[in-house]
Formats: C-alpha cells, sequence, structure tokens
C-alpha cells in the first residue's frame, strides 16, 4: 500500500517524537513539523540553541527549494515532553536501545516507535528499552547530512518511508503514522513484509557500503570495475543466504533487485559508513558488517567476504 504526498493527507495532527537531530532525524522533524504535525525534536546539547532560535533549515542538492520549520519543541529532557502517538529513532544504529532509554518519556501505553536504522537489530533494541508491542519495522531512503546543527542538506531525490508491524498485520496506529509522513511529501509505503524489506535493504548497505570503504571508491567505481562489482554482488548473496538461515527467505532475485538498486545511484555516492570510516569518526561497522559476522556465528552460515571487510577495517573505526 503506497501513500501519495500529493493526494492523501492524514486529517489528524499528531503528536510525533522524533529522537535524534542529525541529517535524518533533523529533515524528518522538518517536514512533519511543516505538514503541521506537533513535532518535539530530543537531541543532545549542541543542537538545542541553535533549533530554538533559528528552527530547521532544509537545502537542496537539485536546485529545488528548501524550507524551514520549527518543532513544537526540542529539548534533551524527554519527560518534559512526555507521552507521544509515535516516536521516530533516528539515532546512529548501535545506539537505539540507549537512545531510547534516555526518551523513555515518549513513549506511553499505546505509542508506536519506528527506527530508521540501516539493519535488521533495531526492533529487538526497542523492545529492550521500552517494552513489548511498541516497535515497527522501517525501510528509508534518503540522502541528507547536517552542514552545521539546524541546517540539513537534502541531496536530491524524493525522500521514501516504508513501514509495517513485525507481524504483517496493517493496523490502524501503522495508518495514521504513514498518513503523516505522507502529509510531510514522503513517499510512503505501508509493508505486509517489512523484515524482508529491512533484510533487503540491509544487504545492499553492508555489501556495497563495505566494498565502498574497503577500496576506498564511490559507487561509480566499484559498479564498473568487475571486480570489485562481483565482490558486491557476492557479499549479497552471503547477505540473502543469512537472511534465510534466519528465517527470512531471499534468493537470487533479491540480489539482482539490490544490484538494480545499486546501478541507480548517483557515481559519487558513498554510504554514511564509509564516510565515517574515512573521516576517523566512530561509524557503524559493528551494526552493518559487524552484525552480519555476529548473526552468522549465531547461525552457522559462513560470510568470508563480510568478515574479511570487518577484520581489515574495524582498525579505522573511530
Amino acid at each position: 500500500m503506497t501513500n501519495s504526498p500529493e493526494t492523501q493527507t492524514s486529517g489528524q495532527t499528531l503528536k510525533i517524537g522524533v529522537v535524534g537531530a542529525g541529517g535524518v532525524g533533523a529533515y524528518f522533524a522538518a517536514a512533519l513539523a511543516r505538514a503541521g504535525h506537533e513535532v518535539h525534536l530530543v537531541a543532545t546539547p549542541r543542537h538545542i540553541e541553535p533549533i530554538r532560535s533559528c528552527g530547521i533549515r532544509v537545502t537542496r542538492g537539485d536546485g529545488s527549494e528548501g524550507f524551514m520549520a520549527r518543532p513544537a519543541t526540542i529539548s534533551t529532557n524527554a519527560a518534559a515532553i512526555g507521552a507521544c502517538d509515535a516516536v521516530i529513532v533516528a539515532s546512529k544504529a548501535g545506539q537505539v536501545r540507549e537512545a531510547l532509554l534516555e526518551a523513555k518519556a515518549l513513549v506511553g501505553t499505546d505509542t508506536v516507535v519506528l527506527p530508521l536504522q540501516n539493519g535488521v537489530s533495531a526492533a529487538h533494541q526497542i523492545t529492550d528499552a521500552v517494552g513489548e508491542g511498541h516497535a515497527l519495522g522501517g525501510v528509508c531512503i534518503i540522502i541528507s547530512y547536517l552542514t552545521e546543527p539546524g541546517i540539513v542538506h537534502h541531496v536530491g531525490g524524493q525522500p521514501g518511508i516504508t513501514l509495517g508491524e513485525l507481524n504483517g498485520k496493517v493496523t490502524s496506529r501503522v495508518e495514521k503514522l504513514a498518513a503523516a509522513l505522507s502529509d510531510a511529501q514522503v513517499q510512503t509505503t505501508i509493508s505486509a513484509h517489512i523484515t524482508a524489506d529491512m533484510w533487503r535493504k540491509f544487504m545492499l548497505i553492508t555489501s556495497y557500503g563495505g566494498v565502498g570503504a574497503l577500496s576506498r571508491e564511490p559507487v561509480g567505481r566499484t559498479r564498473t570495475n568487475q571486480l570489485s562489482r562481483s565482490l558486491v554482488r557476492d557479499a549479497m548473496r552471503e547477505v540473502a543466504n543469512l537472511a534465510t538461515a534466519a528465517g527470512t527467505p531471499l534468493d537470487e532475485s533479491d540480489v539482482v533487485a539490490m544490484m538494480h538498486l545499486y546501478d541507480a545511484f548517483d557515481p559519487g555516492s558513498t554510504s554514511s559508513m564509509q564516510r565515517d570510516l574515512a573521516a576517523g569518526r566512530p561509524s557503524e561497522i559493528d551494526e552493518q558488517t559487524g552484525a552480519v559476522v555476529r548473526i552468522a556465528g549465531q547461525y552457522g552460515v559462513r560470510v568470508p567476504i563480510h568478515d574479511t571487510i570487518y577484520r581489515a577495517l574495524k582498525l579505522r573505526d573511530g
């Protein structure tokens, strides 16, 4: 089910908490606030004063007009905000549990929590932090980053979110959040197979990101060189085999579909993990390539490409 941002409005204002004010969290906080929803942003201290004073400004790399919006509040103190209808978690993948423990006051009895991280562990981290029944599955498509606190550069293209209940049911709480995202001009899809969707994106991100980080080359180089291209494809096959062993069957058709997405990327694209490693910043390698290796160990699946990439790159993390 796809909700068109041009044709559907929710007809209902939601109180939405957003945890994390980086390039992803700040973008969606601004977009939802611009659409008229009551947005409360939980962020680290460096973001507070710039956003409180000036709001969030979004610039666009494709030449189209940007926009500015103000969240209802921005705070380090979730207790001052209270329970929300929905919470969007936009922290780094390895920080979901800790971020939600600090922002636990946002989660009431009926609050739904949507993670936007790359990977397949966020729902488990949400449950560990706030209990059963709150976590959705989510897949986010956007390339955006902060140029400074409160200023987000959206590289271009239509931002998209696929979300769904982990059990595959289409519920009213998912429909309400999907409609709110559509209000915010986000291409929004409700999926009855969200776990498979998350595994497919995990397959894509870990494989092209790992090979790109190892070779220190952008997508345009790694996909046109037949050796690196085949390495990305074989790394995807490892993840497909792992997903199948973990209970979410994927096959060669899924690999082909993710290779098509890889071929559609801008030639200069790099993954966030690759950019962080190149800059010497803490990266998500433990929640991407490292997660492949850990999960493979649990199921007795061989992943020699990801294992090699992880061991080669971990030294550069942070």
